[in-house]
């Protein structure tokens, strides 16, 4: 996106931010370490009970971006310099007994188990006295345990920065922050002439007046104006050197920031660093920038920071949506609009998603709290981190999960294709349903209340993962058991559709009456089996959806750990190729098992690969690389035992993935079948899969009449049309 078309596309979001949320004014500023790619301010700064604009530095309150542009910053500070360690005891500083078991990395991390706040500005004067009505309160769990957001703990956090470096908390950070970064306009208790341009916050009952220059946090209010919590006072152009200097290295060590901003630290919030938020949700109260390495926080009158450090850039967005009054402040829209208009500037081809497992791990297991529950996975079923689901629920010893079901290749994925797999027991047995077993029985939903299902999918009919899905699903129905259905991206996206609408769907490669290439999650999937797969009863389905996905993504754009759902897809390229090249399964060519490229080649030892090749046309083959090879099948314990030419030398072709999104994965293996025909007619043969992989016998039928590639895509237009409407999308 050119430089002109930035700068047009975020002040239109601005103003629409501004407009749509009634927000009295904003400034934003967007920037790089070479370059300010955007800088604006529009509306007012405050209403009443005099009207002023807003200006490119007006100075704003801060609120909770005290917390991490002044208290995190101090106390990182403070550890670079050896006064404090993270992991000791707060009692090292507090001489408060409740207290023992609390670290200063708890209290960074909203993990301390404190309350989150109260009105403690009505009855005390001062931090130590407000300190003392914190220590008479019982922990709510013991620390580490989990995440709540706190501003006590950063009250406790703001007092031991003055006890560590002998100096009030404004002073040490004036000192040690604003100075070396040149950060003028920063200030607590900001003077007159800084007050004079400072928007102003909320008609307060308390204090009588709008408070203007002022902070607005009344416990704060109550203890002076500065404090670990809120209090601090700046503009856009101050927290853009804010921004220069973490990014430039010019404040704080690498291996630091690196710290800050690690996530888990917290087992169950991965999404908390050290004060900072990390890795954040496009659904997000926050705002966000589409990066797994993206830190960010925000204030309660209406501002909001995100920094990626790994392109050096950040976003900033400052308002005062709580003036004149609270009653309708609109933060999560306001912060939503801008920062996302800021993500598709500086990512046009990139997000961070979350998958529905983080979203059930993000809301604390609630459904499925006080129900006993099954669930159907295996091992690709991870977290944005990598966490393995079992792990996670084991995080909360309350949840009552009672067995595991397991589709092809097994709970572990380690078995090959088609290879029966046994059943285990165990304190949670583990039932196969590849097999002889299609579905759970009757007296196996007696023990449930509800049924999760959490698999990765490879955006193809033949995978049969979704045909397990579906059995599971219909035996729910007889049973009124509802399905919890924890969503995954489509790694090959959900933008396009591929091959013919399966006519027969009584196999596990061809479950329902679908393209190959379907364009639809897991989540999606259950819905619309649901829909249109059932008569009655129909089964009760919930889905847990994605964040941050598009249809236009693909696996690699989205920032998640790849585990191979099954064997022979180690790749998420090879998901793409998967569509077309497993059609090569129902002909007597080798696609590639026995190889460290499956799917990716294809042959046999009578090919003349050089001869097919030449017979197929560029758009065909658009997107891809097609080269003649010679290869080996071996055999594979795991993946492949006796690959086809097993041992035999063949002649082959190997395609690379040039362009994806103009891969036509399906297209193109039908050009290459046809084109093998045509040059071996009397050595390619069929095999009876090749027609269940095709959903029907009319694909073959059409290729033996001669029928060019294109030509059979073609037909298949207005077929894909209309089922691209009934597709129950979740996402844009």
């Amino acid at each position: 996106m050119s430089w002109s078309n930035v700068q047009e596309s975020l002040a239109r979001a601005l103003v629409r931010a501004v407009e749509e949320t009634r927000n009295p004014g904003a400034v934003a500023y967007v920037g790089n370490l070479e370059r300010t790619l955007f800088r604006q301010a529009i509306g007012m700064r405050q209403l009443e009970p005099a009207a002023h604009p807003a200006e490119p530095d007006t100075l704003y309150d801060l609120a909770s971006l005290t917390k991490t542009v002044a208290t995190t910053t101090a106390i990182l500070l403070l550890y670079e310099d050896g006064e404090l360690d993270l992991d000791a005891p707060v009692t090292e500083f507090l001489p408060i007994e409740a207290y023992s078991n609390i670290t200063l990395r708890h209290l960074l991390t909203h993990s301390a188990g404190l309350v989150a706040g109260g009105a403690y500005f009505r009855e005390v004067s001062s931090t130590s006295e407000m300190i003392e009505r914190f220590a008479k309160r019982d922990l709510d769990w013991p620390p580490g345990a989990r995440r709540r957001y706190s501003d006590v703990g950063f009250i406790l956090l703001g007092q031991i920065v003055e006890l560590a470096a002998k100096d009030s908390l404004d002073a040490f950070c004036r000192e040690r922050i604003f100075e070396p970064l040149h950060m003028e306009d920063t200030a607590f208790n900001p003077p007159k002439q800084l007050a004079a341009r400072a928007a102003a916050t909320e008609r307060c009952g308390w204090r009588g007046r709008v408070m203007v220059g002022q902070v607005h946090d009344e416990n704060a209010y109550a203890v002076g104006g500065v404090s670990g919590h809120a209090g601090l006072f700046s503009t856009a152009d101050d927290l853009a050197r804010y921004c220069r200097g973490l990014l430039e290295g010019a404040l704080l060590r690498e291996s630091t920031i690196e710290e800050m901003i690690r996530p888990g630290q917290v087992p169950t919030y991965p999404w908390q660093g050290l004060g900072w938020q990390v890795a954040p949700w496009e659904s997000g109260a926050q705002g966000y920038l589409p990066s797994r390495r993206a830190f960010g926080h925000s204030g309660w009158t209406g501002v909001s920071l995100w920094i990626d450090p790994d392109p050096g850039v950040f976003s900033i967005l400052l308002g005062n949506t709580c003036h004149p009054s609270r009653s309708d402040r609109q933060n999560r829209a306001f912060r939503g609009i801008f920062h996302a208009a800021a993500a598709k500037c500086l990512y046009p081809v990139r997000s961070a998603a979350h998958t529905g497992l983080d979203r059930l791990l993000l809301d604390e297991f609630a459904p499925l709290k006080d129900r006993r529950f099954a669930l159907l996975t295996n091992h690709a079923s991870v977290d944005a981190w990598g966490r393995h689901i079992i792990k996670l629920l084991d995080l909360d010893s309350s949840l009552q999960l009672k067995r595991l079901y397991s589709p092809e290749h097994g709970i572990r994925g380690q078995a090959e294709a088609g290879e029966d797999v046994a059943s285990e027991s165990g304190p949670i047995p583990v039932t196969s349903l590849y097999g002889d077993r299609k579905r759970p029985t009757d007296e196996e939903l007696d023990e449930i209340d509800v049924l999760v299902v959490d698999l990765q999918d490879v955006g193809s009919r033949y995978y049969t993962y979704m045909a397990t899905m579906k059995e599971c699903m219909a035996a729910c129905a007889d049973k009124g058991i509802p399905l919890l259905v924890l969503d995954r991206p489509n790694p090959i996206g959900g933008a396009v559709l591929e091959g013919p609408i399966a006519t027969n769907t009584d196999t596990p490669v061809s479950c329902a009456a679908i393209p190959v290439r379907h364009a639809m999650t897991m989540g999606e999937l259950a819905l619309y089996f649901a829909a249109h797969e059932f008569e009655r009863p129909r089964p009760s389905v919930q889905v847990y959806p994605l964040d941050n996905w598009r249809r236009d993504l693909y696996f690699n754009d989205l920032s998640l750990p790849w585990a191979p759902p099954s064997p022979n897809i180690p790749s998420a390229e090879t998901a793409l190729l998967y569509v077309g090249t497993c059609l090569f399964e129902g002909t007597n060519l080798n696609e590639g098992r026995g190889t460290d490229t499956p799917f990716h080649v294809l042959g046999a030892p009578w090919l003349d690969a050089v001869a097919v090749l030449r017979q197929i046309a560029p758009e065909e083959s658009q997107g891809a690389v097609l080269e003649p090879i010679t290869y080996t099948p071996v055999s594979m314990p795991g993946r492949a035992s006796n690959p086809r030419y097993q041992d035999e030398v063949c002649r082959g072709v190997r395609i690379r993935i040039r362009d994806r999104m103009a891969l036509r994965p399906f297209t193109l293996a039908l050009a290459l079948i046809q084109a093998i025909r045509n040059r071996h007619a009397d050595q390619f043969e069929w095999t009876g899969m090749f027609d269940l992989l095709a959903g029907g016998p009319a694909l073959r039928d059409e290729l033996e009449a001669g029928d060019a590639a294109l030509t059979i895509v073609n037909r298949w237009a207005v077929a894909h049309e209309e089922f691209r409407q009934r597709i129950p999308s979740r996402y844009e």
